[in-house]
């Protein structure tokens, strides 16, 4: 009795210890479920079967959904944002590799980059709107290193806020910088200028660029 009742222990420990198992969307067996779950669309997960977690489901869903269920139904795939596939590499909307020009590269990437953008009005139009949200404040409207950020203001007859050393983009040693100079400084910065390749995206830095040429006229 004694060796059956191990035998039965033993086997129980293994099925218990093998149900908490998770991988891929299986999350394993789970205390607490619903503080597992998410409401909102979970980019790294996605549960296909409607009747997941009915069990536990508590609100009253429109199409009936169980409280597990989480694919994207206005995708027209009904995905979530997956992990890509091994060996790929992402690409923008007009094709783009992503920028792996270094920090330390400037003279390369002033000298070889090219923008790919034309150089129409609409476009002009869109690189003075993206430059009065993201450089005027320090470069100023006119790109003499003007700006509020740059010069500093005067509150109480003190002043405040001054960021010595804006680079006046009008002046004798930039004014002939080509455009793929000022998309890998908008990139990675230089000097006091930080980088903002995270905050502006490929093709707002080539159209910051072309505007910034049209100042520098």
């Amino acid at each position: 009795m004694r060796f059956i009742t191990g035998i039965l222990l033993t086997f129980s420990t293994a099925v218990l210890l093998s149900s908490c198992g998770a991988s891929g969307d299986n999350q394993g067996t789970e205390y607490a479920p619903n503080m597992y779950h998410s409401v909102p669309y979970d980019p790294y997960m996605q549960i296909t079967d409607k009747d997941a977690g009915r069990w536990v489901t508590s609100i009253d869903y429109e199409d009936g959904h169980a409280e597990y269920y989480n694919s994207n139904n206005l995708n027209p795939n009904r995905m979530n944002m997956r992990v890509p596939p091994a060996n790929t590499v992402a690409r923008n909307k007009n094709g783009w590799l992503p920028y792996r020009i270094g920090k330390d590269s400037l003279e390369i990437a002033a000298r070889t980059l090219k923008n790919p953008l034309d150089s129409s009005a609409a476009l002009i139009a869109s690189g003075k709107a993206l430059y009065d949200m993201y450089c005027e404040h320090c470069h100023g409207p006119k790109g003499n290193g003007d700006g509020k950020v740059g010069s500093g203001v005067t509150i109480d007859n003190v002043e405040k806020s001054a960021y010595n050393g804006v680079a006046n983009l009008n002046s004798d040693a930039l004014k002939n910088i080509s455009e793929g100079h000022i998309f890998h400084v908008i990139t990675h910065g230089k000097g006091l200028m930080w980088p903002h390749g995270s905050q502006i995206t490929a093709e707002d830095r080539w159209k910051i660029a072309k505007y910034v040429k049209t100042l520098q006229k």
